[in-house]
């Protein structure tokens, strides 16, 4: 299979949320200064700081965290809800807010700047998607998660609001990427989408 082949069937995979873990397996020292440098060493508007990576491979802060995503409804009529499996991945990356890094603004500035949450967004999204890419190309499986109910950077030690949250490590291989980590009954939905590629003149 030529390199290019390759990129692009490992860039398909990891568009892919991965819902349960295999948890006897662990990420080694050196893929994590990798993923390390894919977060800090992306790009942003300017080379600026908008946020910063807490990450841990503690279960019980893991355990705690994963509680407190219980937000994918999947039936409205009767409200009814589950957590998020993929934060219970083998390590757990939390992207915080981070004002206090931006050195090229006042606060005054930060906060009266009318483009700081496109600026922080985005920012966010492509620190997000490298880090997704570089986990995909070294053999992991991903999944991101918005949903948090109360203080997570609580339980995290941060003071600042987590933005995202996203699990990385190694999928059980005998389970679908669907089924939730801790409720083998439960299968999340899976849609696929169509994205417009065109040439112009």
């Amino acid at each position: 299979m030529s390199f290019n082949r390759f990129l692009e069937k490992t860039i398909q995979k990891s568009q892919h949320c991965n819902r349960n873990w295999d948890l006897s397996q662990q990420i080694s020292d050196e893929d994590m200064e990798t993923l390390k440098t894919s977060v800090t060493e992306c790009s942003s508007k300017q080379n600026r700081v908008f946020y910063k990576v807490v990450w841990t491979q503690d279960r019980d802060t893991i355990e705690k965290v994963h509680a407190m995503t219980d937000g994918f409804v999947y039936n409205y009529k009767e409200n009814l809800s589950t957590t998020n499996s993929q934060v219970l991945a083998n390590t757990l990356f939390a992207f915080v807010r981070d004002t206090d890094n931006d050195k090229t603004r006042t606060k005054q500035e930060w906060d009266g700047h009318n483009r700081k949450q496109q600026d922080e967004d985005r920012s966010l999204g492509i620190a997000a998607g490298y880090l997704t890419l570089t986990a995909n190309l070294l053999g992991y499986d991903t999944g991101c998660c918005q949903c948090m109910m109360g203080n997570v950077g609580e339980v995290l030690g941060q003071e600042e609001d987590v933005l995202l949250l996203m699990g990385v490590g190694k999928r059980d291989p005998n389970r679908s990427r669907l089924e939730h980590h801790n409720d083998p009954d439960f299968r999340f939905p899976s849609f696929k989408k169509n994205i417009a590629f065109e040439q112009v003149a």
